[in-house]
């Protein structure tokens, strides 16, 4: 099932949770909501989920106009968080619980709740844990459960708030991989919400960077990290060099250039060369760190009174054999130019630097 937002607006007091948001999300596509706390991510899922009410503006399903229906009546699939499992219910018993409170007309009979969530604790691979209750369950089977229970109505859309927010780095990185198949085998219409980059990027088909209210930017997880349309989602989106320039024909032009149009020029760490020798373009700077980081080996320079860091391979780092206090001199091999207007400017054609 599909979904159109048009022009939804929301609205908590004085504060504007939501302005004027405009998103469409084709059957059986992965979309990741990306955005700080407060950016509208939530109040945006559970307007879809029909858990709130917009201001202004419409929801589709499928075309049809679904901004007053009652949650019940969306056949969405939630997974909130922290879970949500009744306590005093057994895993089997938790699962089921949604088509045991189906109107007697569309409930399934005894036999049949039974072969359904059986098959869905296997297709979540804990089937062996039918008989216990959520207390004796570590968090990532939980919430695994909780998606089960979700599942468990066969709804046509599936909505996951921070699903994995309350687990550890390990479990996460697991349970991401999982999500990922189990989307591609079921071809569920998928939303979920997330603050975790690496998330968004790893497990959706589109990334949806939210801020203030408002969508920054739409696009496949390489296009908005690659292509950053605004400041806010560069430097959101993994670490980043900020360098405060000036932008005269070719050049980003650091602290100079009165005619120039001031900018800002944004370098990923592993954008960065590191030189012994001086270079038209480049920028000397002294060694102020070096941190080995399992792969990487981040080196963190002095230029001015500005840190730039730059990300290196173990063996580039080997070859520059670097020391702490040692000159060097370093140049960006891409970069990307917004204008005081936030607008992006053209690259500077020789990826320098000037003074």
């Amino acid at each position: 099932m599909s979904i159109e937002i048009r022009n939804i607006s929301k609205r908590f007091g004085n504060f504007v949770a939501l302005d004027n948001i405009n998103l469409d999300i084709p059957t059986g596509e992965l979309v990741a909501l990306l955005g700080p706390s407060g950016c509208g991510k939530t109040t945006l899922l559970r307007i879809i989920a029909g858990m709130e009410t917009p201001d202004a503006g419409e929801v589709l399903f499928s075309g049809a106009e679904a901004t007053h229906l009652h949650a019940r009546e969306r056949n969405v699939g939630f997974v909130f968080q922290h879970y949500a499992l009744f306590r005093h219910m057994t895993v089997f018993e938790n699962v089921a619980f949604g088509l045991r409170v189906k109107p007697r007309k569309e409930r399934p009979s005894d036999a049949e709740i039974k072969r359904r969530v059986m098959e869905l604790l296997g297709l979540v691979q804990l089937d062996w844990l039918a008989d216990r209750y959520p207390s004796q369950l570590s968090g990532g089977q939980r919430q695994r459960i909780a998606l089960a229970r979700a599942l468990a109505v066969e709804p046509k859309v599936l909505l996951l708030d921070e699903p994995f927010g309350a687990l550890d780095t390990k479990v996460r990185k697991e349970l991401r991989r999982w999500l990922r198949r189990l989307h591609d085998d079921m071809h569920i219409s998928s939303v979920f919400v997330t603050h975790d980059q690496e998330e968004a990027l790893e497990v959706a088909d589109r990334v949806v960077v939210m801020n203030h209210g408002r969508i920054e930017q739409i696009g496949s997880p390489d296009e908005v990290y690659s292509s950053p349309a605004s400041p806010f989602v560069y430097q959101f989106l993994g670490n980043v060099n900020v360098f405060h320039s000036r932008q005269q024909g070719a050049y980003a032009e650091v602290e100079r250039g009165e005619a120039a149009e001031k900018a800002t020029a944004f370098v990923r760490p592993h954008d960065i060369d590191i030189l012994h020798q001086a270079v038209e373009g480049g920028l000397q700077a002294s060694v102020a760190h070096v941190h080995p980081i399992g792969p990487v080996v981040r080196v963190e320079l002095q230029h001015q009174s500005e840190i730039v860091e730059v990300e290196l391979s173990r063996e580039r780092h080997e070859a520059l054999q670097l020391a702490v206090g040692q000159i060097v001199w370093f140049r960006p091999r891409q970069m990307k130019v917004f204008g005081a207007d936030a607008q992006p400017r053209t690259a500077p054609e020789k990826q320098a630097f000037l003074f």
